[in-house]
């Protein structure tokens, strides 16, 4: 169980309190009262508020020595410490078919680097040479997008398909198409998904073994990877169930996973590795509301599916996390509300590696009590 600290203080900052002892500080030297409306007032306002400012500084900055509390670029700092570094955007990778009308004469070959298009700014390159065998008419080439980032996700088979270099001697009619779902692009990682490792990095300065040591090698894997289970079904076998920011993972992050924890310096030698999805738990949420009589039902509404929502996404932020229909009703009990009544889900109480997926959230108006 994690401890809960209070939130450190290094230097007071309340800025009342630093115009008070300056008050009591001037008070005292020049041996007279002072008062709101004296021109000595004005100075010791300027010269508090100075103060507050520096100490707030102050305090930011020995806050930024602390894991839990830095932000880039001192987090980055305290992450070399055990040797844990902020993961690079990456970049979606998809697959490419390049076809020709009637098979090829020849050989032809397609170069690494021959770009197609999404649109005008989401530009794919191959990444190895290719050729296309005399006889064949097509060929399938891993590529990946130009620039790391998000903006390479999601690309639908077929929407890749803009050949922008010319093939062999300029004569053939090639046509492309992504053959996969373009997956994979990730943003540079995120203050808090380093922080999680930087805490997890302790566990790793052996060979993995403990639980904590195969989550921070697995977290390390890529950047979107939000939480992971750490399942033995037999002895010497290890089952990793890795969670994305968006749910599941696609069988590319699963071999990247495979590839670095099963590594002979990862893991101990006695353990046999499996990465797999973790499991999927599918709940909806059926619910009446009823409102005071004095409430706005439209508004009420709004604000009870914005709570609930809220509320399944963060259940689906992590493994493990059961469904609870009190914690449902509380989170649907916003100001306002008289009485829920939920019809679904039935409680759940799920394994660590399971995932909670809310599929539909149906919110009743059931009516106004005067309370």
């Amino acid at each position: 169980m994690a401890l809960v600290l209070a939130d450190p203080v290094f230097v007071d900052t309340d800025p009342e309190k630093i115009t008070r002892e300056l008050v009591e500080k001037y008070q005292a030297d020049a041996g007279k009262t002072l008062y709101p409306a004296q021109d000595e007032m004005l100075l010791i306002n300027l010269i508090a508020y100075r103060e507050s400012l520096v100490k707030v500084a102050m305090q930011d900055a020995a806050c930024q020595n602390l894991v839990a509390k830095a932000r880039a670029p001192m987090l980055d700092y305290l992450g070399e410490l055990v040797g844990v570094y902020r993961l690079d955007a990456q970049a979606a990778t998809t697959t490419l078919q390049f076809s020709l009308a009637s098979p090829a004469i020849q050989p032809v070959l397609i170069p690494a680097g021959t770009r197609v298009s999404a649109s005008d700014s989401v530009v794919f390159t191959t990444d190895e040479d290719a050729t296309l065998p005399a006889g064949s008419d097509q060929v399938s080439i891993h590529a990946t997008c130009a620039r790391p980032g998000l903006s390479g996700n999601d690309w639908q088979p077929a929407q890749i398909s803009n050949l922008m270099d010319d093939i062999g001697d300029g004569n053939l009619d090639f046509t492309v198409t992504n053959l996969s779902v373009s997956t994979g692009g990730a943003e540079q990682e995120s203050d808090d998904h380093l922080r999680e490792r930087i805490r997890l990095a302790p566990e790793s300065f052996s060979n993995a073994g403990s639980r904590g040591a195969y989550r921070f090698h697995a977290m390390s894997a890529h950047q979107d990877i939000v939480d992971v289970a750490v399942v033995r079904p037999v002895p010497g076998t290890v089952e990793l169930c890795p969670l994305l920011v968006t749910g599941l993972p696609d069988p590319n992050l699963l071999d990247l996973v495979a590839g670095i924890c099963s590594d002979e310096k990862v893991r101990p030698l006695t353990d046999t590795v499996h990465v797999k999805p973790p499991a999927e738990v599918e709940y909806s949420i059926s619910a009446s509301i009823r409102v005071y009589d004095d409430q706005d039902m439209d508004l009420v509404m709004r604000h009870a599916r914005a709570a609930i929502t809220g509320w399944t996404q963060r259940q689906s932020a992590r493994l493990g996390l059961d469904i609870i229909p009190s914690q449902i009703s509380a989170a649907l009990s916003v100001p306002g509300v008289y009485r829920v009544t939920l019809t679904l889900p039935a409680e759940r109480v799920l394994a660590d590696h399971e995932w909670a997926h809310c599929t539909g959230i149906n919110l009743i108006p059931e009516g106004k009590s005067h309370g």
